[in-house]
């Protein structure tokens, strides 16, 4: 069966990311990317979203610093949000959808939690849940496996961690891009040659 990996970025109240993403509040997606991949690893289908945010109506220099988009992109850009949650939702759902967090178990909905955040600003109720995971764990369990040491990584760093950044360059974007960095796990994931049922093995999923 197929299955999803997808990455958001998001905004908060002032002094998320010099906090180093502690007490954050307030988070808001303003990019949600997804692909849709085979059990043989090759993308099927894709989706890419910039969303307007209804709370954090201007973005930072700090934060275009590290992700690259710009208020004059968003405006440019930008849909609203429930719109494109309601595109990925029917993308995603019946397969499972591996996001990233390093430091969090395998059930951890990871960003499924920072759009359910952003959903209830709309006072949108979903009735229906996507199978989010987190597929973390599984590269800290490949990195010890291969005696290599990784102690921590976000998403968008998984390519240049393995070597692998090359293979990304024709997307013309930066890590901390959701696109990019859902193309990075991808990248792993080849590396190491994932199949969903050694992750429900190791997990009990």
């Amino acid at each position: 069966m197929s299955f999803i990996i997808f990455d958001t970025e998001y905004i908060a109240d002032k002094g998320l990311y010099e906090k180093g993403f502690n007490g954050w509040k307030n988070r808001e997606v303003i990019q949600i990317a997804a692909i849709k991949v085979g059990e043989n690893l090759q993308v099927e289908d894709k989706l890419d979203f910039y969303t307007l945010p209804v709370k954090h109506t201007e973005i930072s220099a700090y934060f275009t610093d590290v992700t690259g988009i710009t208020n004059e992109f968003m405006h440019l850009h930008g849909v609203d949000f429930v719109r494109a949650y309601e595109a990925f939702f029917e993308f995603s759902k019946g397969l499972n959808c591996y996001s990233h967090a390093w430091g969090s178990m395998a059930h951890d909905k990871c960003d499924g939690n920072v759009l359910d955040e952003t959903l209830s600003y709309y006072r949108n109720k979903n009735n229906f849940s996507l199978n989010y995971l987190n597929i973390a764990p599984w590269f800290q369990f490949q990195y010890q496996k291969n005696q290599m040491p990784v102690t921590g990584q976000a998403s968008g760093e998984i390519a240049t961690i393995l070597g692998l950044a090359k293979n990304l360059a024709d997307l013309n974007l930066n890590p901390h891009n959701a696109f990019y960095d859902v193309y990075s796990i991808l990248e792993g994931l080849k590396y190491f040659h994932f199949t969903q049922s050694d992750y429900a093995k190791l997990y009990g999923i």
